[in-house]
């Protein structure tokens, strides 16, 4: 039986939870706590072949990764925060206004999500085919200098920061998390040996202007306008994974929850099945693909989206996705 090696993250400060997050005008509750990983890893742990292990990076080798993919100051500002959250406008996206609010907890349990995606990657360079890193806050906003958007540090890019000094390259990043990844975008933008894909919701909200360009050719942007019919989504998907498997050694995926219905965060309205397809498409890519977690909100929702990736990843019961009711078939848009 194929095996997933779930890597699970160490517990860090009691105050870790995220305090709030400015979205669409309003503040609201923060929706990013340990809650999530409770659920999710029900959900995984549903199939037997699922097999968990400890976040047993150095943190040396932490500091060291970190040091490759976060400019100096930057972490230096975070490590001096003190417990009680604070907003730091001059450490916010490039034309955004600060969307949540800092403090040590939320630091500690960022490190400990590198921590989590680093021990992950390693565990596929010493031969695992999959591998998921099951860890919080997300990381996939944050940039060289910037948090946003629940994102401290980015733990995907640390994951193939790992992979790529091991010499598994080049690395294809996938992100299908609800929304743009502009801080894995901007980190990998420097990586030679690293291709990004992001299918996201379009407008953008998290980008300056709404819309945002491919910086080059090792990046793919797809965004969808309004909720994507599920076989325009899929065969987009489908692409995105051919693609980075002729070109790559190993996958990083940014996978986020975050794209089903009833999402607090989300706008979109597939049901957790879905992933089950997702899962199908990734497994069947033939190259060995290290997940990290990103969003993904909804509590009543999440084991069953986990469980259902497992099923797909791993060859385990699931019938073909087939969406609730009709929808209105969207296609993907640039941007």
């Amino acid at each position: 039986m194929t095996e997933l090696l779930l890597v699970e993250q160490r517990a860090a400060a009691e105050d870790d939870g995220a305090h709030w997050i400015l979205e669409g005008g309003r503040i609201l509750p923060g929706a990013d706590d340990s809650r999530r990983m409770d659920e999710l890893r029900r959900g995984l742990l549903r199939h037997a072949g699922v097999h968990t292990a400890a976040a047993d990076a150095d943190s040396e080798e932490v500091e060291q990764t970190l040091s490759i993919l976060h400019e100096p100051g930057y972490l230096e500002a975070l490590a001096e925060v003190s417990a009680e959250p604070v907003v730091i406008p001059e450490l916010t996206p490039p034309g955004l206004p600060p969307d949540i609010p800092v403090s040590a907890g939320l630091v500690e349990a960022a490190r400990e999500g590198v921590r989590t995606a680093i021990s992950a990657a390693e565990r596929l360079v010493e031969g695992a085919r999959f591998t998921y890193a099951l860890c919080r806050p997300p990381g996939h906003h944050a940039g060289p200098a910037w948090f946003a958007g629940y994102c401290y540090l980015n733990t995907a890019a640390a994951a193939v920061q790992v992979l790529r000094t091991a010499g598994i390259s080049p690395v294809g990043i996938l992100d299908i998390d609800l929304h743009y990844p502009n801080g894995t975008a901007a980190i990998v933008a420097t990586m030679e040996d690293a291709t990004l894909h992001s299918l996201h919701a379009s407008p953008v909200t998290n980008v300056a202007g709404g819309k945002v360009e491919a910086s080059g050719e090792r990046e793919v942007v797809v965004g969808f306008a309004g909720s994507p019919d599920a076989e325009v989504y899929l065969t987009t998907v489908a692409r995105s994974i051919e693609a980075l498997a002729r070109s790559s050694a190993a996958l990083v995926v940014s996978l986020g929850y975050d794209i089903v219905a009833g999402d607090p965060h989300g706008s979109w309205q597939f049901e957790p099945p879905i992933f089950t397809e997702i899962g199908r498409l990734l497994a069947a890519a033939g190259r060995p693909v290290c997940v990290i977690q990103e969003g993904g909100y909804a509590l009543d929702s999440l084991a069953e989206c986990s469980e259902a990736f497992a099923n797909g990843l791993l060859g385990g019961s699931g019938a073909p996705y087939a969406p609730r009711g009709s929808k209105t078939r969207t296609g993907a848009v640039a941007g």
